[in-house]
């Protein structure tokens, strides 16, 4: 990123690195695509630092299912795994933790009686709206020292380059795949538990 398009933070936040701030498109690209894998890289610390803290992935992971089963509604193990991207026995464990902390419950599929639905229950919402309590305020102190215009320029920024960044990958996946080209799915919303706090 350019220098001048980041806000200047307090001293309580890290340093930014300089970018390269001259040339044309290549070095702009090749800013960008640091700046990126400086943000994967603080991404995997967080997470390395909140598994630390927890002793086990479960706490991530569950919350990411509540959310889901909140957003879409009831819905069998299977769509959740589907929805989530992960296979259905780690889903499995993971429903059972949060069907035995209340936070989940089994219904009856009224389509067909010999499956079920989870479903958020009251305790499970109340668990969503304090993570969320959380993330907003963790969030709040990293966009420390930023204006409302900025934080509303950076949030379409960043939300136009995910969308292009979730396009080329899937394109260029199925072609290496060997796959036809295919337009890849619309972006579907994101869910509050998609990035970890500490």
């Amino acid at each position: 990123m350019a220098d001048n398009a980041v806000p200047t933070l307090p001293p309580a936040h890290a340093e930014v690195r300089p970018r390269r701030s001259s040339g044309g498109r290549p070095e702009a690209v090749a800013s960008v695509t640091e700046s990126f894998i400086d943000l994967q890289r603080t991404v995997r610390r967080a997470k390395a630092r909140l598994l630390a803290a927890a002793g086990n992935d479960v706490e991530s992971a569950t919350h990411v299912l509540l959310h889901t089963v909140a957003a879409d509604g009831p819905m069998r193990a299977s769509a959740l795994a589907a929805s989530v991207h992960a296979d259905l026995s780690t889903v499995s464990r993971q429903v059972a933790v949060l069907v035995g902390r209340g936070l989940l419950e089994r219904r009856a599929d009224q389509l067909d009686g010999r499956a079920c639905l989870l479903a958020v229950t009251v305790a499970g919402r109340a668990a969503i709206t304090e993570h969320e309590l959380g993330r907003q305020a963790f969030f709040d102190d990293v966009l420390t020292g930023w204006s409302a215009a900025e934080l509303r320029q950076f949030a379409q920024q960043l939300e136009r380059f995910t969308a292009a960044y979730d396009h080329v990958h899937a394109d260029r996946m199925n072609q290496r795949a060997g796959r036809p080209e295919a337009q890849a799915p619309a972006a579907e919303p994101h869910h509050p538990a998609d990035l970890e706090r500490p």
